[in-house]
């Protein structure tokens, strides 16, 4: 199922001229990256503040580790972590739109009725198909991205015939789901998920190739900031160094179209789309 790309009440009108950064603030204690940093409410609100300081459209999020091996920690720690911190940056932000990265039903509810304003699935429907009707009943945005297995069994399968077309039959399966469920078009933004059940390779041809997805006429979300295909590319063991291969990805990604990048540097990858657009 295709659609035009519509930027109606759910993606205000300005958005179909540039590209959004959305920020990633993990309140979790294990994540690749920056696990425990922010884990602790006053640090998570001024690492929330600064990365809007510093050019952030959208905060996302995310009180459960999707790294690979990471462990679940439930519906009710997530839910414990993050209304708290809702409430706050809405007091805070309230211009700011407030994703949750979760993939449970029972938390996109609770987060929802606090103020969260978009909900950000990992699973695209898979691990718990109920958030379907949450959505359609919360109205609101959906990123639904593409993954297999979960945490623990991702990367065993990463096999495809085809990586691109594989995954977007993939993905317009999902979709066709949400639909069923009563999610609108215009509520579904997608994510090819990088990083989620590929290797090397099959990561670097999905980017190759992002113009396929672009052109499935649904907002598209790129999501690859620091990731563990970047450091093999690189020879670069340490996420937080990886800077540089995430910006060449973010060059990539402003020059196919891509609405919205989410990422951990914010004023960094900032400058790389102020760059990018000013050459093309």
């Amino acid at each position: 199922m295709q659609i035009t790309k519509q930027y109606n009440k759910y993606l205000p009108e300005h958005w179909e001229r540039e590209t959004h950064l959305m920020a990633i603030v993990n309140i979790t204690k294990d994540s690749f990256s920056d696990g425990g940093l922010y884990i602790d409410l006053p640090s998570a609100i001024k690492h929330a503040s600064l990365c809007i300081k510093q050019g952030a459209h959208i905060l996302d999020i995310g009180a459960q580790s999707t790294r690979p091996g990471a462990s679940e920690v439930g519906a009710e720690i997530e839910i414990k972590r993050l209304l708290p911190l809702i409430k706050e940056l809405k007091l805070l932000h309230p211009e700011i739109p407030i994703s949750v990265d979760t993939y449970h039903h029972s938390v996109a509810e609770k987060v929802i009725n606090t103020g969260a304003d978009w909900i950000n699935d990992v699973s695209g429907g898979r691990h718990d198909p109920e958030i379907f009707s949450v959505i359609a009943d919360k109205d609101c945005p959906y990123i639904l991205t593409h993954s297999r297995g979960n945490s623990k069994t991702m990367d065993s399968l990463a096999t495809y015939s085809n990586v691109v077309n594989n995954v977007k039959d993939e993905l317009l399966n999902q979709i066709d789901l949400a639909i069923l469920k009563g999610i609108n078009n215009e509520q579904i933004i997608i994510d090819p998920g990088l990083g989620f059940g590929k290797n090397v390779n099959q990561n670097l041809t999905l980017l190759k190739k992002i113009d396929e997805f672009v052109s499935m006429n649904y907002p598209v979300l790129i999501g690859a900031s620091r990731k563990r295909f970047i450091g093999s590319v690189l020879n670069e063991p340490d996420p937080n160094k990886r800077i540089f291969g995430t910006s060449a990805v973010a060059s990539r990604c402003v020059i196919a179209g891509v609405d919205i990048l989410r990422v951990h540097d914010i004023k960094q990858i900032s400058q790389v789309i102020r760059m990018t657009k000013s050459i093309i």
